[in-house]
C-alpha cells in the first residue's frame, strides 16, 4: 500500500474512534448539572383574611417531646400556705379537682364559669364572700380528655410556654361576661401568676368567676420555626386554637380563708 493511502486509512481510523466522545460531549450541554442554579418554592398561599402563612394544627395528634418547662416560677409555683392575717384556719381554695379545662375561643368568649361548668354537687358556698376575693391563675397542659364542657379534646398539648388568661368575677344576678375584670399577663406554664383583688358585688349568693381572652404564645413559636420569627398578628400572644385544649387551676382567697401569699398585680 502507497504511504499516502496509509496515512488517509490513519485519519479515517482516528475520526472513527473519537465519534462517540464528541457526541457524549454535546448531550452534557443538554442536560442541567449540579451548578445549574435552582429557585427555591416559597409559600403561595395565604391566609384571606388577615394575609399570614397559614400555620393550623395537623390533623393527627400531637404529642410534644418535653414541652418547656420552667426553672423559675417568678410569682411562685401555687403550692405556697395560705396567711392567715385574721385568725383563719382554712386554706386558700384551688379549683383543680376537677380543673378548669377549655378550648380555645375568640375574644369575649366566656370559656368556663362557676356557676355553669363545675359538677352539680360542688359546694357553691366556697364562692361567697363579702369582703376579700384575692385571685391567682396557674396554666397547664390539657392531656387529652374532656373539657369542662364536657366536649372532646382531641389533641395532646402544643408546647406552649406563657399564656395571657382573663378572668371575670360577678355576682349571680347580672349576665355572663360583665363584671370585674382583670387578665393576667406572661404567665410561665405550671407557674402561678400575680395576685389580683377583685371588687366583691353587693349580694347574698355566692360569686360566679368566669375565664375567657386566654392567649398563648405557641402560634408565634410556631411561626418562627416555620421560619416567620416575630410575625405580626401572633406574636407574642395569640388567641388559643379552637381545636386546642388546656387546663387553668384557679386559686383563690376569701374573708374566710388563709390569704394567697405572694406579689400583687398592683405591685
Amino acid at each position: 500500500m502507497r504511504t499516502k493511502d496509509l496515512k488517509t486509512l490513519k485519519k479515517q481510523l482516528w475520526a472513527l474512534a473519537i465519534a462517540p466522545w464528541i457526541i457524549l460531549g454535546s448531550m452534557a450541554f443538554l442536560v442541567p448539572g449540579c451548578s445549574d442554579k435552582t429557585t427555591k418554592n416559597s409559600p403561595t398561599s395565604t391566609n384571606p383574611i388577615t394575609g399570614n402563612p397559614p400555620v393550623q394544627p395537623t390533623a393527627t395528634p400531637i404529642n410534644p417531646t418535653n414541652p418547656t418547662q420552667p426553672t423559675n416560677c417568678p410569682w411562685g409555683n401555687g403550692n405556697e400556705p395560705g396567711v392567715a392575717d385574721s385568725g383563719q384556719s382554712i386554706e386558700y381554695y384551688k379549683l383543680n379537682n376537677p380543673p378548669v379545662v377549655a378550648h380555645g375561643a375568640g375574644y369575649g368568649t366566656v370559656i368556663f364559669s362557676t356557676e355553669t361548668d363545675l359538677p352539680t354537687a360542688y359546694n357553691q358556698n366556697i364562692f361567697f364572700s363579702d369582703g376579700r376575693f384575692n385571685l391567682r391563675v396557674i396554666p397547664r397542659y390539657q392531656q387529652q380528655g374532656v373539657d369542662s364542657k364536657g366536649r372532646n379534646c382531641a389533641y395532646n398539648p402544643m408546647p406552649f410556654e406563657k399564656m395571657n388568661i382573663g378572668i371575670l368575677v360577678r355576682s349571680r344576678q347580672s349576665s355572663p361576661g360583665v363584671g370585674d375584670y382583670y387578665q393576667f399577663k406572661d404567665v410561665p406554664v405550671d407557674c402561678a401568676s400575680k395576685i389580683h383583688q377583685f371588687q366583691v358585688p353587693s349580694t347574698s349568693d355566692p360569686l360566679v368567676i368566669e375565664v375567657m381572652n386566654v392567649e398563648w404564645d405557641y402560634s408565634c413559636i410556631d411561626y418562627a420555626n416555620r421560619g416567620y420569627p416575630d410575625h405580626p398578628g401572633v406574636c407574642p400572644y395569640d388567641d388559643v386554637w379552637r381545636t386546642e385544649c388546656f387546663a387553668v387551676e384557679v386559686q383563690f382567697s376569701t374573708d374566710t380563708t388563709k390569704d394567697i401569699p405572694g406579689t400583687k398585680t398592683y405591685q
